[in-house]
This record gives structure tokens, C-alpha cells and sequence, in this order.
């Protein structure tokens, strides 16, 4: 082999040597930006998530406030003759009521056999149509989809009686009072749940 075909060979494997380097540098870039972008939705859904969290909860306080102003039993539901007392142990779907005069809130039971396992897959059609949430044509959440633009968060709450210990083996009810836990799902990827809870009470008493 003479220098000549040995330096178009050097040449060749420069090339080759220049084109990894500069795959691998364009494969870095895009890996970081992907990473930037992902991290970026991810916080986007959990900022979302959180809000609609606590709105689930201010929902549930605002209904108890409009309740005493109007002389009413702290824990009714203005579209139901329950009070939360008979509504324990029990999931639900809670939204703002925008179609209804003097009607705050829309609360709507799940199925008996809701439950937290099968929130983690929302295959079975009534519970994805009736918690899944909803954008409608002023950018409100909501859970009618009939006409609006889908999402892909889910959002429920849970009703549990609050609980105490009177010691180390005794626990009771608190009277007056609820433990709410509001449940955001979010199905982008894979089905991720945000929760948040509160106390419940009628504190004038």
C-alpha cells in the first residue's frame, strides 16, 4: 500500500471518527432538550393537579359557608337531601354548578363499587366518563364532556368520618366533622394521583 492509498484511508476513518463525534453531540443536545421538555410538563401537570385539588376542597367549604348564611345545616348539599354524615365512605365527583340559579355546587356519587384500584386503570366507561375532566368554551374544568374538549385528568373525592383516639386502643368518631381527600389523576403517561386532604367542621360550634 503506498502513501497515498494510506492517507485516503486516514482520511476515510477521520471521517468516520468526526461523524461519531458529531452524531453523539447531536444526540446529547436532544436528550437534554427532551429532558428540559418533560420536566417542564411534568411540573406544568402537577401545578395543574394541585389547583384543582384545593378547588375540589373550596368547593366543599364554600357550600358550608353559603349554608350558614342561608340558616341551613352546615353540612347539607344543596342538590341533595343528604347531609355528609350519610355520605361517609364514599367517592364522589364535586364541581362548580354554572347552568343552575342558586344552586353552588353539582355533586355526583360514584358507583358502589368505585373504588381506588380501579381509578388506576379508568377503563370501565362509568367511571372515566363520570370523573374525567373537561374543558368547555371559557376554559373552565368541568366534568360534561358531552360538548367540551377532554382532558387528561381525572378528578374525585373521598368522604371519611374524622377520627380520634381516646387512647392507645380506643378510637371514635368526631362529631361535627369530616375528613375530605380530594383525588386529581392525571393519564398522560401513565396514571399518576395527586391528593390532598382537609378537616371538615362546623366551627362555630
Amino acid at each position: 500500500m503506498n502513501r497515498k492509498q494510506t492517507k485516503r484511508w486516514f482520511t476515510i476513518i477521520e471521517l468516520m471518527v468526526g461523524i461519531l463525534i458529531f452524531t453523539m453531540w447531536i444526540l446529547s443536545a436532544y436528550l437534554l432538550v427532551y429532558s428540559a421538555l418533560n420536566s417542564s410538563r411534568n411540573s406544568r401537570n402537577e401545578i395543574i393537579a394541585a389547583n384543582l385539588a384545593r378547588e375540589n376542597l373550596e368547593l366543599i367549604r364554600n357550600n358550608r359557608d353559603n349554608n350558614w348564611l342561608q340558616m341551613l345545616s352546615w353540612d347539607k348539599l344543596n342538590n341533595a337531601w343528604q347531609e355528609w354524615k350519610y355520605l361517609t365512605w364514599w367517592y364522589y365527583v364535586i364541581e362548580n354548578n354554572f347552568w343552575e340559579i342558586g344552586a353552588q355546587i353539582k355533586i355526583t356519587k360514584l358507583s358502589d363499587t368505585f373504588s381506588e384500584e380501579n381509578i388506576s386503570l379508568i377503563t370501565p366507561a362509568d367511571y372515566r366518563d363520570k370523573t374525567q375532566l373537561c374543558l368547555d368554551y371559557l376554559n373552565r374544568y368541568t366534568h360534561d364532556c358531552a360538548n367540551n374538549r377532554p382532558t387528561r385528568f381525572y378528578s374525585y373525592i373521598k368522604v371519611e368520618p374524622l377520627k380520634t383516639k381516646t387512647n392507645k386502643w380506643t378510637i371514635i368518631n368526631v362529631d361535627n366533622a369530616y375528613k375530605i381527600i380530594a383525588n386529581i389523576v392525571n393519564s398522560e403517561k401513565w396514571f399518576t394521583r395527586y391528593y390532598i386532604s382537609t378537616i371538615i367542621t362546623d366551627w362555630k360550634k
